[in-house]
């Protein structure tokens, strides 16, 4: 939507345009109209504003002024000039400034309409050229490792739905890996951080080990670190392809590089690190185990030392059970991504989490502990849930939430899950009435503004703050929600009540007008006979006439 600042020292002119504008089926424009060239310059530090329509000659600040403080301070904004006047030197001048157009009042509502849809015009393609693309590839650009480091997370933490796009993904955002190839995995930790680092140092000293650590292993390798938690760093390895050796010299050589990271953090940034790796190159669908099986690596027993270098082999002997463990492990760390789910009423997203976390047989038919772990983790996140939005009283009177908390009062593991989920749709159902009876609530209140406030303020800015929405997005929301522009509907109730007094007979036409919001009277015939095909007075006659008719 185009924001317009009409500025001209005649206030009739300006009530006649923003009544233009405001009625304009055409443009989809919010008018908002002052009387000086100070008060635009105030408005414009107040508001965004796409086009201002001002005058030339006005007291004080006139509009040539007003022109090159505009193309100073907002240089993107579209500068329409109407004057009574037909003088070369004001036309020179505008066009050398970069006016968008000069027009003389006398040419008329359509010829002001047309600059206007013009200006537009302008500002759309301005919206699509190459400095703005060519702004939005730095801006991507400056972003791709944050991107990528939080894709791999989610690769990381098992999300095998984001495994699907990888190829198309690494392509767009130029990462050095290959999606087709397999991967090493070297995990890093700080063991213990300098006396006297705060939370910035501690953070450059990261970027000093990432630094140190992808120097050493991309003279051979094609290598990206991946950051997470606050002394942790994780390299995904593999083998650059430039020089011709096998798969298992490379791999010795990124297990004996370990030994150099180790060296160079402890005599240049007088760090202590650990690091643990995998013990072979693994595909993508695995890495996520891998993950799970390193941070519990350097998190117990011999982990727990200090500049440690450790390899993880247990896979190639890891039994069944153990496998099913490490599953486990990574399908529980996504349930932050579950909570987001529910937070965001994404229900398939969420139960397709849930029943895969449900259907691990080491969780169904192994160890109690496990299950234990699922089911109060889960429960965890629902209760969470249900505090931040106060919903103990609704959901309980949908199902027992007495049972949440105690694993013990369901009779199967079964059972256990299957309350579990039915709290799930409780809390799913409840989240979309909530958002159909809050979009209910929207409408009736911008409903009963609009009808309470007609002759006021009824600007979709103005709606806008009432409600607490951006006007470009309300105006899109009361659309969706209600299949009629917000517009339209101000219309039909500033028509409805004009209806209705004209009808009474003693109301003069010059009142109504201004009971309704419309500036002139002029403005008002104009609305009317567009909307009925009678002038006021036209339409107070028939009715007039009809009435007698029904009185015989």
């Amino acid at each position: 939507m185009i924001r317009l600042l009409i500025v001209d020292n005649e206030r009739l002119i300006v009530e006649s345009l923003l009544d233009l504008f405001r009625q304009s089926d055409e443009l989809e424009i919010e008018a908002f109209g002052v009387y000086s060239g100070q008060e635009a310059l105030e408005m414009l530090e107040r508001m965004k504003f796409d086009i201002v329509l001002s005058d030339i000659r006005m007291p004080g600040l006139d509009g040539l002024e007003l022109q090159k403080e505009i193309v100073r301070q907002w240089p993107w904004c579209k500068i329409i000039f109407l004057s009574g006047y037909d003088e070369f030197q004001y036309i020179q001048q505008v066009m050398r400034n970069g006016g968008v157009e000069y027009l003389l009042k006398m040419e008329g509502p359509d010829a002001i309409l047309r600059a206007v849809e013009k200006a537009s015009a302008q500002l759309y393609a301005a919206g699509e050229s190459k400095a703005f693309i060519q702004r939005a590839e730095n801006q991507m650009r400056m972003a791709r490792p944050l991107l990528i480091n939080d894709y791999l997370l989610e690769v990381l933490q098992g999300d095998r739905q984001s495994l699907r796009g990888m190829p198309d993904k690494f392509a767009q955002w130029e990462c050095p890996l290959d999606a087709r190839q397999d991967v090493l995995l070297v995990m890093g930790r700080v063991d213990d951080w300098r006396d006297k680092l705060g939370v910035s140092d501690r953070e450059l000293m990261l970027y000093a080990i990432q630094n140190i650590a992808e120097e050493l292993w991309t003279a051979s390798a094609r290598c990206l670190t991946v950051r997470f938690e606050r002394n942790k760093l994780l390299w995904l390895l593999q083998p650059s392809g430039e020089n011709d050796i096998s798969i298992e010299s490379a791999l010795r050589h990124m297990h004996r590089t370990m030994e150099t990271v180790q060296i160079s953090c402890r005599q240049t940034l007088k760090l202590s690190v650990s690091l643990a790796a995998s013990a072979s190159f693994l595909p993508w669908d695995q890495v996520a185990e891998q993950f799970s099986a390193l941070t519990q690596l350097l998190g117990r027993g011999l982990g727990m030392g200090k500049e440690l270098i450790l390899l993880d082999d247990r896979r190639a002997r890891m039994d069944k059970v153990e496998v099913q463990f490490h599953q486990v492990r990574s399908q529980l760390g996504k349930l932050p991504a579950m909570a987001a789910y529910l937070e965001n009423g994404q229900k398939e997203h969420f139960m397709i989490e849930f029943d895969k976390l449900a259907a691990l047989p080491a969780a169904a038919n192994q160890d109690d502990t496990l299950k234990l772990e699922i089911y109060y983790s889960t429960a965890t996140l629902f209760l969470s849930y249900m505090n931040r939005w106060e919903l103990h009283k609704v959901i309980g009177r949908m199902i027992d939430l007495a049972k949440l908390v105690k694993y013990d009062a369901h009779s199967s593991w079964h059972e256990a899950l299957s309350y579990l989920s039915q709290l799930a749709e409780c809390l799913f159902e409840q989240k979309h009435n909530d958002h159909i009876y809050s979009e209910d609530d929207l409408v009736k209140h911008i409903r009963l503004y609009v009808e309470h406030n007609l002759a006021g303020d009824l600007s979709l800015t103005r709606i806008g703050e009432v409600v607490g929405y951006n006007p470009y997005y309300l105006t899109k929301l009361y659309r969706r929600i209600t299949n009629e522009a917000l517009t339209d509907f101000i219309a039909s109730v500033r028509l409805a009540k004009a209806r209705k007094l004209l009808e009474q007979g003693d109301v003069i036409v010059q009142d109504i007008s201004k009971s309704i919001g419309f500036m002139t009277e002029h403005s008002f015939y104009r609305f009317f006979k567009k909307a009925t095909g009678l002038t006021p007075q036209e339409y107070r006659e028939r009715q007039s006439v009809s009435k007698k008719d029904n009185e015989k």
